[in-house]
C-alpha cells in the first residue's frame, strides 16, 4: 500500500479524498466539496476559514463526525501549495497520518469491544451492546463516513482513509443502542432537523438507519 495522498502533493497531481477533490494550479492548490449542480462559491483563502466550513452540514447541523459523508457542498478554497496538507487536515484530520502509517505496517488498530470496555460513566452502557446490535451499528454509522473502519477488519485501499478506532460518536450510538435492546423504539421517518449524533431523538437518521436493520419484535429485556 502507498502513502497515496502525500505522494500526490508531493507529485503536485490531482487526486480525491473522501469527499474533497484536490487539484494543483500552477503555485496554488485548489479543493473543492462536492457538486450538487450549482454554482461553487468561493471560500476565504485561509486554513481557519475551510475549518470552520465544514463544521456545518448543508443544512446547517454541527457535524461531530469529520468523515462523516455530510460535507457542505458546492465550494472551493484556493490556497498556497505548500498548505495542501494543513488544509485535508482541517477537513480530515490525521487522514494523511493514517495513510502513511498503514502504508509503513505501524497503523495501531484497536477493536470495539476494546473500546467499550474501558468505557467509564454513562458511556459503560456501551459494552452491554451484542454482536449482532454492533454489526447493525457499524452498517448505520460507519457506511455514512468516508473512512474505512479496518478497526472491523476491513482493508483500505490505497485511495481510501484508514480509521484504526472506534470514535466516540460510535460509542455514544452503541450506548443508545444497548437502551434499545432492551425497550426497542417505534421508527419514525428521518428529519433532517435532527442533529446528526442525537441519536435518542425520532428522525434522526443514524438511529432510523439502525432501527430499519433490526429485527422486528427483537428485544432483550
Amino acid at each position: 500500500m502507498d502513502d497515496l495522498a502525500r505522494a500526490a502533493i508531493a507529485a503536485r497531481r490531482d487526486f480525491t479524498l473522501g469527499e474533497v477533490a484536490v487539484a494543483f494550479r500552477g503555485e496554488r492548490v485548489e479543493l473543492s466539496g462536492p457538486r450538487s449542480g450549482a454554482d461553487a462559491h468561493e471560500l476565504t483563502g485561509t486554513v481557519e476559514a475551510l475549518r470552520e466550513h465544514a463544521r456545518f452540514d448543508d443544512h446547517g447541523r454541527y457535524r461531530p463526525l469529520s468523515g462523516a459523508r455530510t460535507l457542505p457542498g458546492n465550494w472551493r478554497v484556493s490556497l498556497p501549495k505548500k498548505l495542501a496538507e494543513a488544509a485535508i487536515e482541517a477537513i480530515y484530520p490525521q487522514a494523511l497520518l493514517h495513510q502513511q502509517q498503514a502504508a509503513q505496517g505501524t497503523l495501531h488498530v484497536v477493536p470495539l469491544d476494546e473500546v467499550v470496555a474501558r468505557q467509564r460513566g454513562r458511556y459503560r452502557t456501551a459494552g452491554e451492546l451484542d454482536a449482532e446490535g454492533q454489526e447493525r451499528a457499524r452498517d448505520a454509522l460507519c457506511g455514512r463516513c468516508v473512512r474505512t473502519p479496518v478497526w472491523v477488519g476491513e482493508a483500505a485501499s490505497d485511495e481510501e482513509i484508514p480509521c484504526p478506532e472506534p470514535c466516540s460518536v460510535m460509542v455514544a450510538l452503541c450506548r443508545e443502542a444497548a437502551l434499545w435492546q432492551r425497550e426497542p423504539p417505534q421508527p419514525s421517518s428521518p428529519d433532517r432537523e435532527v442533529a446528526f449524533a442525537d441519536f435518542p431523538t425520532p428522525g434522526n437518521d443514524v438511529r432510523e438507519a439502525y432501527l430499519a436493520r433490526t429485527p422486528a419484535g427483537i428485544s432483550r429485556g
